[in-house]
């Protein structure tokens, strides 16, 4: 089992690179104007790029029941967190958009750019395919359950699944289920593995430049200085204590794969993600508490991702697989 020194060494890059987003974006090395032409990049080429170079022709990903397991997983966590935060919103007597928005907020964890790195760092590049299977599960409920609580099951968000890191993933099984997965040239596998090794970064960087652009918002610093204190107290219970709980008992006593065991440790450990806060502005809800949510547990996850790691990896390697 990796020591805390280790872990805490994983996650300093993590966020360091953050932090250096943060810095250009307040330098306006890195304007809001290039956001979306950023995020465009890294969703349609920078991450397709990073899952052919993790998915395309690997052997982990021979087992559908792996695959399979590792993407329920992920699912299910979705709408466990959803259902256990919008009892706790109810909890402190929330106004239903307020509380709608705090369900979602809270019951998603960051579960790619953030955890990746980390994972990489702690187990080598074996464990990201079933990384990335988790992701669709996580996916999927993402863009079902997530928009039907925000929308009060009015939209399902179906639509939104057909984008292009999904398809790359299907395509990428379905070549390796045909044996073609190792059949790429080194003349198209090296850009690829170059375009790839972008991504992490690139997307750090850019939630340090909205983490940047969410404190300085006057209205963010309106709703702070009036003061939201149990709703912020009830988001780091609920995302950095209660669920982080929940998963690590799951990963403890359910007979899963170790790498499985292992992601979910990392998962467990995640601040809320911060886009919820777009779905937010898309499908309807209160900004500011899902602004709230995001700051308060990612400023908070500092310092208690280092020990929920020792703490998890602790019971899941003990348990054995």
């Amino acid at each position: 089992m990796p020591s805390y020194i280790t872990i805490f060494n994983a996650c300093i890059p993590v966020f360091a690179v953050i932090a250096a987003g943060y810095i250009v974006r307040n330098l306006r090395i890195l304007s809001a104007q290039a956001d979306t032409s950023l995020v465009s990049l890294v969703l349609n080429v920078l991450f397709p790029a990073f899952i052919i170079h993790h998915l395309l022709g690997n052997n982990h990903l021979s087992s559908p029941a792996i695959m399979f397991t590792a993407a329920a997983t992920g699912g299910l966590f979705v709408v466990i967190g959803l259902g256990i935060a919008y009892l706790a919103a109810g909890s402190i007597k929330l106004e239903e958009e307020h509380r709608r928005t705090f369900a979602v907020a809270a019951g998603l964890q960051n579960y790619g750019f953030i955890p990746i790195p980390i994972l990489f760092a702690l187990f080598g590049k074996e464990i990201i395919p079933i990384q990335l299977m988790f992701s669709i599960g996580v996916e999927i409920a993402l863009w079902t359950a997530s928009i039907m609580m925000l929308t009060g099951g009015k939209s399902g968000g179906l639509k939104n699944l057909l984008n292009t890191p999904l398809i790359t993933t299907i395509a990428c099984l379905v070549l390796n289920a045909l044996g073609q997965g190792n059949h790429l040239p080194e003349v198209v596998t090296r850009p690829i593995s170059m375009l790839s090794a972008c991504a992490v970064p690139v997307s750090l960087l850019l939630i340090g430049a909205i983490i940047r652009d969410l404190l300085q918002d006057s209205s963010t610093h309106e709703t702070r200085q009036n003061g939201h204190c149990t709703e912020i107290i009830m988001a780091i219970a609920v995302r950095l204590l209660a669920l982080p709980a929940l998963m690590l008992l799951f990963a403890g006593l359910v007979p899963l794969p170790l790498e499985l065991k292992r992601i979910l440790v990392i998962q467990a450990a995640m601040p809320a993600a911060v886009f919820p806060i777009l779905l937010v502005r898309r499908y309807g809800g209160d900004i500011a508490t899902a602004v709230r949510v995001v700051m308060a547990t990612t400023i908070v996850s500092i310092l208690s991702i280092p020990p929920v790691i020792v703490f998890g990896l602790w019971i899941t390697d003990s348990s054995g697989p």
